[in-house]
């Protein structure tokens, strides 16, 4: 990409109102970052970030030029010469693009600095994930939510305060929650399709897809414009549908092979002949711990009538995992997934696209997937058909 640096209040006032032909202008003006440099950071969706241009930066303004293939996520980070860098984050297309913000408002939270209260102009993509993201917050200030938004702050304070209390109220108030989050993903729906023609409406997809079945997920998607379908910021939306694709019912188990608690390997395919139960759950994960009396007396009941469970955490730390094996004591045998790639998903647990945990999915004797159980009790009647 091109750089420039344009210095001097009126030629900023004027590289903010035009931009390449077929490109973009980003012009930068953070107030009171002073002299040093400014680094511009492309990935698109939710890729890692990749070196893009560095510019001077004289009195917190700076300019970056060039051209896109297609609109992407960026950061810049501000690295001013008496500070330590911080950075904030937007979605560039071609288009004159004005980032305003204040160096008063950086935070430092778990070592990585931001710049807060950023404003973005000249960029649809951004206005448009911003509205959608925005949805959460409008919602939960209606009248019709407020015993739900009294219920959030509550829990807030008790978090890290009362943890029984808090889970306690968690369980209490979770109708308010479904009907909160429903009205929530339902709005959002709407925008998404409202907005088909911009690129940025399918990033929202990536956070709602855990409560969408396969034929939902495929239908808001077919309605998205082309060129959305086939952007950069859909890679993972498509990678998604794919891997669902391939473990519906009737699909042919993926296999794998993963380390147990004696350090010997377990594949799945070592259980052919049987009836599996995949267990996906973590040390963490307090409904998937809660669940584990009743999937005792499941697994006493149909173990004789070869039935099988194979417990697979998503525990990223081998001594959290063992220490939860130790407490509970589960009968069934045990794997733990891989996490091959820093800050991505376990592998398994991304082969077979489980969307929550605890995910329960039953495969039958011949390795095909038979389904995957929404409750405890669909899987009983599952294994009361079959066994």
């Amino acid at each position: 990409m091109k750089t420039q640096m344009i210095i001097g209040g009126i030629l900023f006032g004027v590289a903010a109102c035009t931009a390449p032909a077929d490109g973009y202008r980003i012009t930068g003006n953070i107030e009171g970052a002073g002299d040093g440099k400014a680094i511009l950071l492309q990935s698109a969706g939710f890729g890692e970030p990749t070196m893009g241009d560095t510019v001077n930066m004289r009195n917190g303004k700076f300019v970056f030029e060039g051209r896109l293939e297609s609109p992407v996520s960026v950061t810049v980070k501000v690295c001013p010469d008496s500070d330590q860098p911080a950075s904030l984050g937007f979605i560039a297309e071609n288009s004159p693009i004005r980032v305003m913000a204040a160096w008063k408002d950086v935070i430092e939270r778990y070592g990585y600095r931001s710049i807060g209260g950023q404003t973005v102009e000249g960029s649809l993509n951004q206005e448009v994930y911003e509205k959608i993201a925005g949805v959460y917050g409008q919602i939960l200030k209606a009248p019709e939510h407020k015993e739900y938004a009294e219920a959030q702050q509550k829990m807030a304070g008790l978090r890290n305060t009362d943890t029984e209390a808090y889970y306690k109220l968690q369980d209490e108030t979770e109708p308010l929650s479904e009907r909160f989050s429903e009205a929530v993903r339902q709005r959002q729906l709407e925008l998404i399709r409202e907005n088909r023609t911009v690129e940025s409406s399918v990033l929202n997809l990536r956070m709602m897809w855990n409560d969408m079945t396969l034929e939902e997920l495929k239908e808001v998607f077919s309605v998205l414009d082309p060129k959305v379908q086939n952007s950069p910021m859909a890679a993972e939306v498509r990678e998604e549908i794919a891997i669902r694709e391939r473990v519906r019912p009737g699909q042919p188990a993926p296999d794998f092979s993963l380390e147990t608690p004696d350090g010997s390997r377990l594949a799945l395919s070592d259980l052919r002949g049987k009836y599996v139960l995949l267990d996906f759950w973590a040390s963490w994960c307090r409904p998937c711990r809660a669940s584990f009396p009743e999937m005792k007396k499941i697994y006493a009941r149909f173990k004789d009538k070869g039935f099988e469970i194979l417990g697979v955490t998503n525990d990223s730390r081998r001594e959290d995992w063992l220490k939860a094996l130790e407490q509970d004591q589960l009968p069934w045998k045990q794997v733990i997934d891989e996490f091959p790639e820093p800050y991505k998903p376990a592998r398994v647990i991304t082969m077979y696209a489980a969307p929550y945990l605890p995910t329960l999915i039953l495969i039958g004797p011949d390795g095909k997937i038979i389904g995957q159980a929404k409750d405890k009790h669909q899987l009983v009647e599952w294994l009361e058909e079959r066994l």
